[in-house]
């Protein structure tokens, strides 16, 4: 009985790391999929604020150059860097998630393994492991 529920709680605790590793999977696709997220936000209100500038600039009878260019410019520029910075910063959590579930898969294999060294051991010793 002893093998039993020894060979059980190997399997339980392999099981366990395999879960967290799916976990750690689904965690880096959403933070993925909310850094495309923000980075379309970003374009959508830089599309709209050049539309703004740009009719605010043609009501006003003045030609889209100089300073109004200069301004729109920058604010590419900005979101350029924002866009740079977010998928760096969401790429690292991603992989850091990833990493969390497999270091954690392997900690469940590791807890089977020493499981199923440690029934196999306390059969032996009291020579009960079919009973």
């Amino acid at each position: 009985m002893e093998i039993g529920l020894g060979l059980i709680q190997a399997s339980q605790q392999k099981s366990a790391g395999k879960i967290a590793e799916m976990e750690g999977k689904v965690q880096a696709r959403q933070i993925e999929t909310a850094a495309a997220a923000r980075e379309a936000d970003r374009k959508a209100d830089l599309a709209r604020a050049a539309a703004s500038q740009s009719a605010a600039a043609g009501a006003g009878g003045i030609s889209f150059e100089g300073s109004p260019l200069s301004v729109l410019q920058e604010d590419i520029r900005r979101e350029g860097e924002a866009t740079e910075r977010d998928q760096l910063s969401s790429s690292l959590e991603a992989m850091s998630a990833k990493s969390r579930g497999k270091v954690a898969r392997a900690r469940g294999r590791g807890l089977a393994v020493t499981t199923l060294l440690k029934t196999g051991s306390d059969a032996a010793k009291t020579g009960s492991g079919a009973a």
